[in-house]
C-alpha cells in the first residue's frame, strides 16, 4: 500500500458525515446563483467545458459498484460524449480545410480522419475481454474488475488521440489557428472572468465526485486522494519561488520544442497566434483569474485525480493533449514537459505545491504578456 493509500485509509469513511451538509451546500448555492440569474450561465459553463457530463459519468462510476443498470447509464453517456467529440474535430477539420471549397485531396484526407476516429470509438470494446484487462492493469494501477477505473481509462484515452489525430492531419498546424484563418476571424471570442470560476468550481465538483465524495469517501478522504492537503508554509513559498523560475526556464524549452519538431519539418506554432490566444488585455484582475482557473483546475484534474491512477506519464501525456486544438507540436511537447516536472512535484509533496507553481507561472507568462514585457 502506498503512502497516499495509507493516508486516505485513515481518514474517517463515515460518507454520511460530510454528504448532508454538501448538499445543502449544492443547494444553497444553486440558490444563490439562481436568485442572482446566474444559473444558468453557471450551467451553460459546466456544459461547455464538459465538466457536467463527466461528473454524471463519475456518480454513475461509483454507482456501478452496487448498481449493474448504472453501468450501461455510464457507458451510454461516455459514448455520448465520444461521439460529441470527434462530430466536432471532423466540423473543425472541414472548416480547416477549406469547408465546401476544399480540393478533393482534402475530401480524401478528411475521410481517412473520420475511419481513424472510427477506430478510436470502437478500440475501447476490447475492454469486454477479461483477459485484455488483466494486461493493462500490470501496466496501470488498476484493478481488472473496477468499472470506474476503466471508464476513466477509456475517457482519457479519447481526450489523448482525438485531438492528437486532428493535429496529424493538418501537418502539425494548430486546429484552431487554421480555423481562424480560414473564416477570417479576427478576434477570438474569450470566457470571461465569471466564466472561468464557473468552469473552475464544475472542475472541483467533478474531481472530487470522481474521487468518491460523497458516495464512497468523505471530504478529507477524497482531498487526500486528490493531494490537496495543507503543504506548510515553507512549501508554499517554495512554490512560488519555483513559479518564478519556470518562466525563464521554459523558455528556453519553448525554444527547444521549436527547433526540435521544425528539424522533423513540421509546423511550428506562430507567435502572432500565441499572442492572440493570450494577448488581449484583460487587466491584473482578469490574468489572476484565468491563471487560477487553468492552474488549479488542471492540476487537481490531471496531477490530482488521472497521475495516482493512470501514472505520472499518462497525465502528462493527457494534460498535453487537452492543449491539442490550441497549439502545435512543438507546443505540446513544452506542455508535456511541463506535465512531468509538475507530476514530480505532485510525487515529491502534493498537488496543492503543483498547483501553486502551475497557476503562478501562468500569472507571471500572461502578466508579462499583459505588461509587453515578452
Amino acid at each position: 500500500m502506498s503512502q497516499e493509500e495509507k493516508r486516505v485509509a485513515a481518514v474517517p469513511r463515515s460518507a454520511s458525515v460530510v454528504g448532508l451538509p454538501f448538499a445543502l451546500g449544492v443547494l444553497l448555492a444553486l440558490g444563490l446563483l439562481w436568485a442572482t440569474g446566474q444559473l444558468g450561465a453557471a450551467l451553460a459553463a459546466g456544459l461547455s467545458y464538459g465538466q457536467l457530463p463527466l461528473l454524471a459519468i463519475a456518480v454513475l462510476g461509483w454507482r456501478a459498484e452496487r448498481a449493474p443498470r448504472a453501468r450501461v447509464l455510464a457507458v451510454a453517456l461516455l459514448y455520448t460524449i465520444g461521439v460529441g467529440l470527434t462530430t466536432v474535430t471532423l466540423a473543425m477539420a472541414w472548416l480547416a480545410l477549406g469547408g465546401e471549397g476544399a480540393p478533393r485531396a482534402a475530401s480524401a484526407s478528411l475521410a481517412g480522419l473520420a475511419l481513424v476516429l472510427l477506430a478510436l470509438l470502437l478500440l475501447p470494446a476490447l475492454l469486454l475481454v477479461r483477459p485484455v484487462r488483466l494486461v493493462l492493469a500490470r501496466v496501470f494501477p488498476l484493478e481488472p474488475d473496477a468499472f470506474r477505473h476503466w471508464l476513466g481509462l477509456v475517457a482519457l484515452f479519447w481526450l489523448v488521440a482525438i485531438p492528437l489525430a486532428l493535429l496529424a492531419l493538418l501537418a502539425g498546424r494548430p486546429p484552431l489557428e487554421a480555423l481562424a484563418v480560414r473564416t477570417g476571424a479576427e478576434a477570438l471570442e474569450q470566457p470571461t472572468a465569471l466564466e472561468l470560476l464557473y468552469g473552475l468550481g464544475w472542475t472541483l465538483i467533478l474531481s472530487l465526485a470522481a474521487a468518491g465524495f460523497p458516495q464512497a469517501r468523505p471530504l478529507g478522504a477524497a482531498l487526500v486522494r486528490l493531494g490537496l492537503t495543507w503543504p506548510g508554509w515553507r512549501w508554499l513559498v517554495v512554490g512560488i519561488v519555483l513559479s518564478v523560475a519556470m518562466v525563464p526556464l521554459f523558455d528556453l524549452v519553448d525554444r527547444a520544442a521549436s527547433a526540435i519538431v521544425a528539424g522533423f519539418g513540421l509546423a511550428t506554432t506562430p507567435s502572432s497566434w500565441i499572442e492572440r490566444l493570450f494577448g488581449r488585455s484583460v487587466g491584473i484582475g482578469g490574468v489572476l483569474v484565468a491563471a487560477l482557473a487553468a492552474g488549479l483546475g488542471e492540476e487537481v484534474v490531471w496531477r490530482g485525480l488521472v497521475q495516482p491512477r493512470y501514472g505520472l506519464l499518462a497525465a502528462a501525456l493527457g494534460f498535453s493533449a487537452m492543449h491539442g486544438f490550441q497549439y502545435g507540436p512543438d507546443g505540446l511537447l513544452s506542455v508535456f514537459v511541463s506535465g512531468l516536472v509538475l507530476g514530480l512535484v505532485r510525487r515529491w509533496r502534493n498537488t496543492t505545491v503543483a498547483a501553486v507553481i502551475h497557476t503562478g507561472y501562468d500569472f507571471w507568462l500572461l502578466l508579462g504578456m499583459q505588461l509587453h514585457w515578452w
